[in-house]
């Protein structure tokens, strides 16, 4: 039997963690059509296309008081603001114009446009992630994962529904069937912090593998969210953290008992939810693989490819976009998932479907984490021509449709302008201390689109 349950878009309130330079927003999305994005600009309009001239006009007028490093560039030239970086922009006519647009950047979290749209040609926009629950003659329940990046606290209620359905009343053990991926290591620039973005990628997760927990004042436990039942892990970590609501990495904390903290989380909720349901069930959770005997009682089939690359997008999350990564390279060659085989993918997707240099992107991660990911700004406006035919999945940001891409020191954004109905794709990519992408974006902008009616940019950082 297969299920196909509706997904949240919140996987839980933000942790009491500082914000970081990568963290993901976790919002709903609220993401207008384009046409809604557009409407409100031509009364505008005009006046963003005369700005130019308004600024030539400025600085004619103030150019005796003007300092010697301005007086070399004309005041509001985008190189004034650039010390380690570079941008590019592919006009109406097809010209690029740009700064450094062949020099190789860091590129943060705009590389997920390179893994998503590799993701919808490899894997296929309906492409769907499978979790497979059998049970043998021993009354033991095996949980198979496949890599599914949005399974939440609310599938698993609903599939121990279904389990009862079908008849499940007693559980001897549950095992747990983590063979679908063999990876060499952690997620290259991973810090293996507490906060959610740091979380590790397994082949069965639940709500990311960030979990939500709540220590009260007094130091009792509780979970943070009323969907997740409180579980021994969460009072094992819970008596090392501050009092607060939280929603942490549960790989940053020690292991114990055999298994990783993945999957006693993983086992422990399915465990709770079970006994919740009236259904007997024992205390062992084992690792193990689905013997040839066991009887498939149901698959739970993910959302389509393409819904997730939208909240991946949206997000920014670097979970799902490292699940994609992984499967991906699944899906090209086979067997279990390895960062190797991410890699190989990726590389002969942008050699062969977008025919770029197999020098051009360097990729080991799919999230943006990685600072030995390269790209240039000149190869990014290639990656967003073809992306053109997805565009109602690029976020909107500042009343721009774009991506950006922050980690400490690397500030980037790459998205269209609309221009007279026209996509102008761009890509600026900085490597500095100063984050000065704004000013650039809305130097470009004044050239190449209307002015929002709301504002152009504002200096606030997202991912």
């Amino acid at each position: 039997m297969t299920t196909n349950i509706p997904k949240r878009k919140l996987p839980g309130p933000w942790p009491v963690f500082p914000k970081s330079e990568t963290a993901e927003p976790v919002c709903p999305d609220i993401r207008p059509a384009l046409h809604d994005r557009l409407r409100g600009r031509n009364a505008v309009g005009m006046i963003r296309r005369t700005l130019p001239g308004i600024l030539l006009v400025l600085s004619l007028l103030c150019g005796p008081w003007m300092s010697a490093r301005a007086a070399e560039s004309e005041p509001g030239s985008i190189d004034l603001y650039i010390q380690n970086g570079g941008y590019a922009v592919k006009t109406l006519q097809g010209n690029i114009e740009g700064i450094n647009a062949d020099s190789p950047f860091i590129p943060a979290s705009t590389i997920k446009l390179v893994t998503c749209l590799a993701s919808l040609h490899i894997l296929g926009a309906d492409y769907q992630f499978a979790t497979r629950f059998s049970m043998d003659e021993a009354d033991n329940l095996y949980i198979q994962g496949g890599g599914d990046p949005t399974l939440t606290s609310e599938d698993a209620a609903s599939l121990v529904g279904e389990l009862f359905e079908h008849g499940v009343r007693r559980v001897n053990a549950l095992i747990l069937d983590g063979s679908a991926f063999a990876l060499e290591g952690m997620v290259d620039g991973s810090e293996n912090s507490a906060r959610p973005y740091d979380a590790e990628i397994t082949p069965l997760a639940i709500n990311y593998n960030a979990l939500p927990l709540l220590v009260r004042a007094d130091h009792s436990i509780a979970s943070g969210e009323p969907q997740t039942p409180v579980l021994p892990i969460m009072r094992e970590i819970g008596r090392s953290m501050d009092p607060g609501q939280y929603r942490l990495n549960v790989r940053a904390f020690p292991a114990a008992g055999g298994l990783t903290n993945e999957e006693r989380y993983a086992g422990e909720l399915f465990r709770a939810l079970l006994r919740q349901r009236g259904i007997q069930t024992g205390d062992r959770i084992l690792r193990g693989t689905v013997p040839d005997n066991a009887a498939l009682l149901l698959t739970h089939r993910s959302d389509s490819v393409r819904n997730i690359i939208r909240i991946c997008l949206e997000y920014s999350n670097n979970f799902i976009a490292n699940e994609l990564f992984i499967a991906c390279g699944r899906v090209r060659y086979g067997g279990a998932g390895t960062w190797k085989k991410g890699r190989m993918a990726l590389a002969e997707f942008t050699s062969r479907t977008l025919r770029l240099d197999p020098e051009a992107i360097t990729m080991v991660e799919g999230s943006g984490l990685s600072r030995k990911n390269q790209i240039s700004p000149r190869t990014m406006i290639r990656v967003l021509e073809a992306f053109a035919p997805h565009i109602d999945l690029i976020p909107t940001k500042h009343d721009f449709l774009m991506k950006s891409g922050t980690l400490k020191g690397v500030y980037c954004y790459g998205g269209y302008f609309e221009d007279h109905d026209g996509l102008v794709p761009f890509s600026i990519m900085l490597n500095q201390e100063v984050n000065s992408r704004d000013k650039i974006l809305r130097l470009l902008a004044a050239r190449f689109e209307p002015l929002p009616a709301s504002s152009a940019v504002d200096q606030t950082e997202n991912r």
